[in-house]
């Protein structure tokens, strides 16, 4: 039997593997980037409470304002919120890119073209919320009876495919294209190439759909096992829903942390 080169074999290993494989010689990149996205949802989460206790000083409801004043209050309110929480996403995503560009090469951190960065991101918001608009008109116009199935089918694609561009639109940019190049080409690999990406998009279905099966399963058992005993089945349910959400966040977190790198991995074998 002939026998596999080394060289051969890492080009049988999936883009997945090569991802997670270099993620895991390079921990301390890897955990910066964890720190990063961390550091992001306590900043949001921060805005958050921050917004909230300005809306009620300025008795700005969150409910759906009555008068023409209240409304513009309450939509420049929102306008400013989002944009704010926008730019801070687009920070943290910003270095993230570069920590993933530094496993491939060496690069001098620069905050040069996070005003474009941010740019970009303000016109895929754009696009993609011009596009919900559409589709909620759509909806509304089904019977209410058929509007959860519609929802689950317009909506799993839609999903999908704003998290497909942003990857690629980003991962275009951080390797040097311009924001018009980035949207333009992102949308263009997201429909015409998508043997790239497939096996990256693939894994996180698959990892979703085995962690609800994972779930379904042990909550399943749980239910047999403690079922003579209802506070029993109570406070063990109370706790593997729990134990479950944070596993299953983890898990799926990792997921797209390892695809981040797939996607600008992909990006650069085509460039």
């Amino acid at each position: 039997m002939k026998k596999i080169a080394p060289k051969d074999i890492t080009k049988l290993e999936s883009l997945f593997v090569k991802s997670f494989r270099l993620l895991k010689s390079n921990p301390n990149k890897a955990g910066l980037m964890i720190l990063f996205d961390a550091l992001f949802l306590v900043s949001a989460f921060g805005l958050q409470i921050l917004f909230r206790y300005i809306a009620q000083s300025l008795n700005i409801s969150i409910a759906m304002p009555k008068t023409t004043a209240t409304a513009f209050a309450y939509i420049t309110f929102s306008l400013l919120y989002y944009l704010i929480v926008l730019f801070v996403y687009s920070f943290f995503k910003y270095c993230v890119l570069d920590f993933i560009k530094s496993l491939y090469e060496k690069a001098e951190f620069s905050f040069k073209r996070l005003g474009q960065f941010y740019s970009l991101n303000l016109i895929i918001a754009g696009i993609f919320f011009a596009a919900m608009i559409a589709l909620n008109f759509l909806l509304a116009s089904i019977k209410p009876n058929y509007q959860p199935f519609v929802f689950i089918f317009l909506a799993v694609p839609y999903a999908l495919f704003l998290y497909i561009i942003i990857n690629i639109s980003h991962s275009l940019f951080y390797g040097g294209a311009l924001i018009k190049d980035s949207i333009k080409n992102s949308f263009k690999i997201t429909f015409t190439k998508i043997k790239i990406y497939r096996e990256t998009i693939l894994i996180m279905i698959l990892s979703a759909l085995v962690l609800w099966l994972l779930f379904f399963g042990s909550g399943y058992v749980i239910r047999l096992i403690a079922s003579r005993n209802y506070n029993l089945y109570l406070n063990a349910y109370a706790y593997f829903k729990q134990a479950s959400i944070i596993v299953f966040d983890i898990a799926f977190y990792l997921v797209i942390l390892i695809n981040r790198v797939s996607f600008y991995a992909a990006i650069r074998e085509i460039k």
